[in-house]
């Protein structure tokens, strides 16, 4: 315990060290860059290089603020756990993993980090050993695979230039377009943008610290993190193709929300589209924007997670939303950190989700967009009002069905809770201060209260209507809340594949004419070419003279 109390300490001190030390070096615009040249090899030079700007050092600061309240957290909530080490070891590493992606710009280093991240994430999906927690972490296993052999195949085109930093890529005025559509790929499905966004969900399976951890400022931010550096290349086809796919990822994070009974998982849902959120902006080149969301966001997206794992704990690990309801009684300081933060996700004013969400939706409406585009857009914020009122519908209005066996809340989760609490809540009005960012006032200030007016609205409308009371056997029920069947075709449909080529390959050669060719011939050919081999070494003086013959012949020609 000692041990999580200092590991806690010394996240929590370091985030404070990080969050001044990027305030200085965005006032005074510096850079710092370490370097150490390990080899040269055919004009490429690979060395380790630390690169610490404000963008880093900021990011730094809000990872080492959410791992230092997880580690006090788990405090709590793995107590009596027979593997807490071996959980405290993996979530280090993890965050370990999370710091080499953040400073590294160089590719090569940087896969430490991004495999590194996948790799433990792996491991800790797979924490608690049951057929879903393996299911959810082979799903994850392949997809994060699949976006390491794109972030390879960017790797090896970089030796073409000699160099694989990114901020020696951007002298550049292009990169080749398949290096950089590789790069997308891999930023998307680390991000589980569509269609690899199966793996967001299964990953819930994990503990909720880790959860925590995984949905909020790691794993699924490197990703954006990534885009951020390569802003300047994200332009052309590659931006449309972008768009589109930001675009149906945030109409399937929205309707996956909405017909989701599952707590995690609706919050997972919600994680998912404030990336798509995030990227939309980046591609319409609000990137700084995006990241000052990217850091919010980070805050109260964990505090969403660690304060469904205090529910979930009460209701012995039970999950269904619909058999919860009010909690504000039962637990009333975790439901008052919980609500702060769904609020914060709404964009409510003037909780922290606003100023960021507020600003980038101003900035999306100057920029020359597809109205098209720009109407699902805002559809998508209108669906993050819907999933989370139907959140609070269920967990603060409804009628209790199941009554909470811990009344109590633990301390060590309770006050990591208030901590995160008392961030979110400064976190974005202090950004916006301390920022040399623009003021721009598009609409009048009663039109920003009309995200509470539909809060208000939605209130009313779910006390005189049962919320989507739909034939749950319905076609496009089942359709939307299961994320457009994406979960099969990404496991079950290509598994069952390569298993269905397998079973004929071994119809066609294993138990066919193949087998008695290759177990039995093959040892008479074998030896019949040694016989014939040999027939050289025992006419010795002929076999040499013929090679000298030949030996002469060839220096002739040449």
């Amino acid at each position: 315990m000692l041990f999580i109390y200092n590991i806690s300490f010394f996240f929590l001190s370091g985030s404070v060290v990080f969050f001044f030390m990027g305030m200085y070096t965005y006032i005074y615009s510096l850079k710092l860059i370490f370097s150490y040249n390990f080899f040269f090899l055919n004009s490429c030079n690979f060395s380790l290089i630390f690169l610490f700007d404000w963008l880093s050092l900021m990011f730094l600061s809000i990872v080492f603020l959410i791992s230092g309240c997880v580690f006090f957290y788990s405090l709590g909530y793995m107590l009596g756990d027979v593997s807490v080490v071996r959980f405290n070891f993996l979530v280090f590493l993890f965050v370990l993993s999370m710091f080499f992606l953040i400073v590294t710009p160089d590719l090569l280093c940087l896969m430490l980090g991004w495999d590194g991240l996948g790799l433990v994430s792996y491991c800790l999906v797979i924490y608690y050993q049951s057929s879903s927690s393996l299911s959810s972490g082979y799903l994850t296993l392949f997809l994060n695979r699949l976006g390491d052999l794109f972030l390879i195949l960017c790797i090896c085109w970089c030796f073409n230039y000699g160099c694989w930093h990114y901020f020696y890529l951007l002298s550049f005025n292009e990169l080749v377009w398949f290096m950089l559509f590789f790069l997308t790929l891999a930023c998307l499905t680390k991000s589980a943008q569509f269609p690899f966004s199966s793996w967001l969900p299964a990953a819930m399976a994990a503990p909720t610290p880790v959860s925590s951890l995984v949905h909020s400022s790691t794993l699924v931010t490197a990703g954006v993190y990534l885009l951020i550096r390569f802003n300047k290349f994200l332009i052309g086809d590659l931006s449309f193709l972008l768009i589109n796919l930001t675009l149906l990822t945030v109409l399937l994070s929205g309707f996956g929300a909405l017909y989701e009974n599952d707590l995690s998982k609706i919050i997972a849902f919600s994680t998912m589209g404030q990336l798509s959120f995030m990227i939309f902006s980046i591609i319409m080149g609000s990137f700084y924007l995006s990241f000052i969301h990217l850091l919010i966001h980070a805050v109260f997206s964990s505090l969403l997670f660690l304060c469904s794992g205090i529910f979930i704990t009460g209701f012995l690990g039970f999950q269904d939303i619909r058999c919860m309801g009010n909690l504000g009684l039962q637990s009333p300081l975790v439901s008052s950190c919980f609500l702060i933060s769904l609020f914060s996700l709404c964009g409510l004013p003037f909780y922290s989700g606003f100023f960021s969400k507020d600003f980038i939706i101003e900035m999306l409406i100057l920029t020359e967009v597809n109205f098209f585009y720009l109407l699902i857009f805002f559809f998508s914020v209108y669906l993050t009002l819907v999933y989370s009122f139907r959140l609070f519908y269920y967990l603060f209005i409804c009628k209790v069905n199941l009554i909470m066996f811990n009344l109590f809340d633990n301390f060590y989760m309770s006050l990591s809770c208030i901590f995160l609490l008392l961030c979110s809540i400064s976190l974005g009005s202090c950004l916006f201060w301390l920022l040399d960012l623009p003021y721009i006032n598009i609409f009048d200030t009663s039109y920003k209260y009309l995200v509470l007016f539909f809060f208000i609205y939605f209130f009313v409308f779910f006390n005189i209507f049962q919320f989507l009371n739909l034939n749950s056997s319905s076609f496009v029920v089942f359709f939307l809340g299961h994320m457009w069947f994406l979960p099969f075709f990404s496991s079950t449909y290509i598994v069952s594949k390569f298993f269905g080529f397998g079973y004929k390959i071994f119809l066609v050669i294993d138990l066919t004419w193949t087998e008695y060719l290759i177990s039995f011939n093959l040892v008479y050919l074998v030896k019949g070419f040694n016989l014939y081999l040999n027939s050289f070494t025992l006419n010795s003086l002929k076999f040499y003279l013929f090679s000298f013959i030949l030996f002469l012949f060839l220096l002739i020609l040449v």
